[in-house]
């Protein structure tokens, strides 16, 4: 039963292979993104990993581009610790908001359901730190995100990728504690890469089936050669 239901799935996928992208696709997604530390001048500071939420539109010019609009959303907690000992100096809750937008071209492969992408994002972090006095803090972000899409039906699918973020600092930042006395554990070089897995669900209308035009070859027409002429 079970080889005959893995069977009926292969042939599904591969009867998808000539659907088509619709123009919008919303992807409601989920996935891990993982802790990262960033040094600081008396000890150092971490991002702890956490599960995320979000999702995304896409809105597809064609099958071979697109531009994202991206929500991600990550509850976490972040620390400052000592040098050597790894001493908690400070722990608290941070919640923290990605918003961003990216240009997102396919790589077509025919004849084939899956299609692999890549994209450049850009947008802003907004970090919001679970203490009584500061207020949030928003960061301009960067990001790469690489993955493919499987194809079910014209208008539902499944979207894997990996994804990196990176909050580029302007000399402030959010604080880890459980008072507004709490520390700065904000620098350079923080890195959040995560893993996301979502669903498609095509909105918009489907878009048309590239096909590949022949070439026409000229080819010089053969030199006749009449029979010989029949002598009486």
């Amino acid at each position: 039963m079970k080889k005959m239901s893995l069977i009926a799935l292969l042939t599904l996928i591969t009867t998808s292979a000539i659907f088509a992208q619709t123009t919008v696709d919303f992807i409601p997604s989920a996935g891990y993104s993982f802790g990262d530390r960033t040094n600081l001048v008396d000890g150092y500071g971490r991002v702890n990993g956490a599960a995320n939420l979000g999702g995304s539109l896409m809105f597809n010019v064609n099958r071979r581009f697109g531009v994202e609009l991206m929500y991600n959303h990550i509850g976490t907690t972040s620390g400052f610790y000592q040098y050597g000992d790894g001493a908690t100096q400070s722990l608290g809750n941070l919640s923290i908001n990605y918003i961003m937008m990216g240009l997102v071209p396919y790589i077509g492969i025919p004849n084939a359901p899956v299609r692999p992408f890549f994209g450049g994002l850009i947008g802003a972090g907004i970090f919001s730190p679970g203490v009584e006095g500061p207020t949030a803090d928003t960061k301009f972000t960067l990001g790469a995100e690489l993955g493919a899409d499987v194809y079910v039906t014209p208008r539902f699918g499944f979207r894997f990728k990996g994804q990196l973020l990176s909050p580029i600092d302007n000399n402030s930042g959010y604080y880890a504690g459980t008072n507004s006395a709490g520390y700065n554990v904000t620098g350079l070089n923080l890195y959040q890469f995560s893993l996301h897995a979502g669903i498609i669900i095509g909105l918009g209308r489907e878009l048309p089936y590239e096909q590949q035009q022949r070439r026409t070859i000229y080819r010089r027409p053969r030199y006749y050669r009449p029979a010989p002429y029949p002598y009486n």
